[in-house]
């Protein structure tokens, strides 16, 4: 269950949790707590830990925040990586998530929930401790805006990839998106609390553009979509074209994906398959019109029948074929075997890179 507790109660808690932490290391003889002062400059109070075997002692700078986000700790990396000493630095907070934690200890930076869970790193103490319960916030779901049930949240994303490097304000991408304004002000927030936007005072942007990508693929395709897998007697060059040429023709309902796609955006890996999104009202004629036959296995086409009109928004023509969008072939490479990743990345870092 939440606890409604005040800054000063959580400090004091992180107090406590500490040093009930360290008094369990054999060496460790004595902890002397004190609050922070101006004059240091760092967190909410410095523990000085003292050793039984030596007359050496260790410095912990602690930080302590009400909420664990990652934006909280991204604040904290940056301040704790000013400091050039043998000091610990170290992030506390009621809860860490597992992806908060990884981008600590990447950082060879410590932390500590409030329920005991840590990872502390110093020259004499290496400790780890993780699966206590947490005591102090009840894990609720929130909405996950990645998923593909996320339409509209979908259509907010799509719009500001769409213009990578562009500031906005909540008003007019919602006049751009055609979404209401209360799901771009949740959508912001779901963004700022992973420290995926720069929210700046009048205005915010995108950053760590290749961490969401990655990680929407991850959420987009946890739902099966509906795919049928189908032959053609022609080479992959010549059935490409033939699918562009059909889907001009028929009010771009076509749109090469995957490989194809990439091939035209980044062209890094060879591929013998062809993946398109058709939209469902014609895929028989699709089929009709170029010949295809539907097959287990063993296919050189793979349709996808789009879920909603996200898959297919922003399509673009790049040399005579209509393709989609680098947002949603990054998303979908991201799942493909046989160097998808590899095809994935190599746009990011072309029209991402940021």
């Amino acid at each position: 269950m939440k606890q409604n507790l005040t800054e000063m109660q959580y400090v004091q808690i992180a107090k406590e949790t500490l040093t009930h932490a360290l008094n369990e290391v054999p060496f460790v003889s004595d902890i002397e707590i004190e609050n922070t002062g101006l004059q240091r400059g760092f967190g909410d109070f410095h523990a000085i830990v003292h050793f039984s075997d030596s007359d050496s002692s260790q410095n912990f700078f602690v930080e302590v925040k009400a909420n664990g986000e990652k934006r909280f700790a991204t604040m904290f990396m940056r301040e704790a990586q000013q400091f050039n000493n043998n000091a610990c630095y170290l992030f506390m907070a009621p809860y860490i998530s597992e992806a908060t934690a990884e981008m600590l200890r990447d950082k060879n930076l410590s932390f500590m929930d409030l329920s005991g869970n840590c990872y502390i790193l110093t020259k004499r103490i290496i400790f780890h401790v993780s699966g206590k319960p947490n005591q102090y916030i009840e894990k609720r779901e929130k909405k996950n805006y990645l998923s593909k049930s996320s339409s509209a949240a979908s259509t907010i994303l799509r719009t500001m990839l769409d213009q990578p490097d562009r500031l906005w304000k909540v008003k007019e991408l919602s006049d751009i998106s055609g979404k209401a304004i209360g799901t771009v002000s949740n959508v912001k927030a779901f963004l700022t609390e992973k420290d995926w936007v720069n929210d700046q005072i009048y205005s915010f942007g995108l950053k760590n553009i290749k961490e969401l990508l990655h990680e929407w693929s991850k959420d987009y395709h946890k739902k099966d979509s509906i795919e049928k897998q189908f032959y053609s007697l022609d080479a992959i060059p010549e059935l490409e074209k033939r699918i562009s040429e059909w889907s001009f023709s028929h009010d771009k309902s076509a749109v090469l994906s995957g490989f194809s796609a990439a091939a035209r955006y980044a062209p890094t890996v060879r591929y013998n398959k062809i993946n398109v999104y058709v939209e469902e009202q014609s895929l028989f004629e699709f089929i009709k019109d170029l010949d295809l036959e539907q097959v287990q296995s063993g296919g050189n086409i793979v349709v996808t029948i789009p879920h909603d009109e996200t898959p297919c928004m922003f399509k673009q023509v790049i040399n005579d074929s209509i393709v989609s969008s680098p947002v949603q072939t990054v998303i979908d490479l991201l799942n493909l075997p046989n160097r998808g990743e590899e095809a994935a990345n190599a746009i990011i870092e072309k029209m991402f890179n940021r």
